[in-house]
């Protein structure tokens, strides 16, 4: 090894950190970053060696399996990863390691600008220690490759011993998928991972239900448990025996808050305004002070809304209906239960209530339009008071116990119960102002018997 430092800067970072080794019952993956950058010097590089140790003869950690070596340039690649022996490298001892060779893909590609990243990830075996990682770096200040020299150095990686740990609590939209999220669609497929080096895991829902319980680092809740925003536990501990009476496991949580888009509710209360761009679907109860709504709104129970209510669409509820001002609602509004509005009531379209509808203000409630269901009579089943000077204007007959009622400028014929026969206007004067009426006795109505009643006054 040479003396001199190498021309570029080499920033490792490791996820654990620091590298934690394996316990004997379970692997610890490590991952090892390295930045590789000229800062502000112009340096040419066309290759460089990484030696990583692969056995305890090295003296300190080491990686227990042959690690995976990556590198995020698409100007660099990973051109070979064998093992050899600590002569190779310009080390001491017994000892073998992996030799990864990364090389530039050409020679106009040696400058180094920017940022070189490399990645390391393998399983870490059960020696803590210091994991010696050689460095050889073929370089210079100037270009062409004749003139490039090699300096090799020791990259000292700090192993500690197994700490329990529990961290990198995700969720994805599937097993295979790289991107986290935490907004959903109800029933949509949700994969829940975390990293640890416990042996036994429990994940919980928000409710506490168990969805997942074994050695697995990953496990996939049915859609049920992703119905409305979750938080998901898990609970990591060293050992699978359960709490007993004399013993009791440690054990580390993690929690992962998830949202649905468009969750089912049992119940909805709000303090101020709800807003719904497009449809509200409530299971059970909804209360609110002010409820908008651009699409429909369906309620399995009842809505209360203390303020005011507008739904573009329709508004369904399996009860009741109370809003204590205003309700708009652009399409149906259906009530199964009973509607109570302490305001206003407008619908553009059909209103529907199969239950009672009780409008109770010092207001008018006007209605255009009168009729019964289905073509069948309205019947009216209370005392119907009409104030002074209002009218009841009546295109067709009224009629009380299946008789007509008689009103002003109707034609009537009078018929005697006595004797029979119809009241008509003779010919007969008494004099020159008064006409003498009989009675046709024949029975049938005549021309002079038709009588046109008048309002008086």
């Amino acid at each position: 090894m040479s003396d001199q430092p190498p021309l570029l800067t080499y920033r490792p970072s490791t996820s654990p950190a620091p590298l934690q080794a394996s316990t004997p019952g379970t692997e610890t993956q490590g991952r090892v970053n390295l930045a590789v950058s000229a800062g502000k010097n112009t340096v040419y590089c066309d290759k460089i060696l990484l030696s990583i140790p692969k056995d305890a003869e090295s003296g300190g950690a080491y990686f227990a399996s042959k690690p995976h070596i990556s590198t995020g340039s698409d100007r660099w690649n990973v051109a070979s990863l064998v093992a050899v022996s600590a002569d190779e490298i310009g080390g001491k001892g017994k000892a073998e390691y992996w030799r990864a060779t990364l090389t530039s893909p050409g020679e106009e590609y040696d400058q180094v600008e920017g940022t070189l990243d490399f990645g390391i990830t393998g399983s870490l075996s059960t020696s803590a220690g210091t994991m010696n990682c050689y460095v050889t770096e073929y370089s210079a200040a100037t270009p062409g490759r004749r003139n490039y020299s090699h300096e090799t150095f020791v990259l000292p990686l700090p192993v500690t011993g197994p700490v329990f740990y529990l961290h990198t609590f995700l969720a994805r939209g599937s097993a295979s998928a790289t991107a986290p999220k935490t907004v959903f669609t109800r029933g949509e497929s949700v994969h829940l991972s975390w990293e640890s080096n416990g042996a036994w895991f429990r994940v919980y829902d928000g409710e506490g239900n168990i969805v997942h319980e074994g050695a697995e680092t990953f496990c996939s809740p049915s859609a049920d448990h992703l119905t409305m925003d979750t938080t998901f536990t898990v609970e990591a501990s060293m050992s699978s025996t359960p709490e007993g009476d004399s013993f009791k496991p440690v054990y580390q949580y993690a929690t992962l808050a998830l949202s649905v888009k468009n969750p089912v509710l049992a119940a909805l209360t709000v303090q101020g305004e709800i807003s719904g761009q497009s449809g509200l679907d409530v299971a059970g109860t909804a209360t609110v002070n002010y409820l908008t709504v651009n699409g429909s709104a369906s309620v399995g129970s009842s809505l209360s809304v203390s303020g005011s209510a507008s739904v573009r669409s329709n508004i369904t509820t399996d009860s009741y209906l109370s809003v204590g001002s205003t309700v708009y609602a652009n399409s149906d509004l259906r009530v199964s239960g009973t509607l109570n509005a302490d305001g206003d009531l407008n619908a553009n379209s059909s209103l529907n209530a199969n239950g009672q509808v009780n409008a109770v203000s010092d207001n008018y409630v006007r209605i255009r339009e009168l009729r019964g269901p289905y073509g069948g009579a309205l019947i009216i089943n209370s005392n119907t008071e009409l104030i002074s000077g209002v009218q009841l204007d009546v295109s067709g007959d009224i009629k009380i116990k299946g008789y007509g009622v008689l009103s002003d400028q109707d034609v009537v014929g009078l018929n005697n119960e006595y004797y029979g026969g119809y009241l008509y206007a003779s010919d007969y004067k008494h004099d020159g102002d008064r006409r003498i009426p009989f009675v046709w006795t024949p029975g049938g109505p005549v021309a002079q018997s038709n009588w046109r009643i008048h309002r008086g006054g």
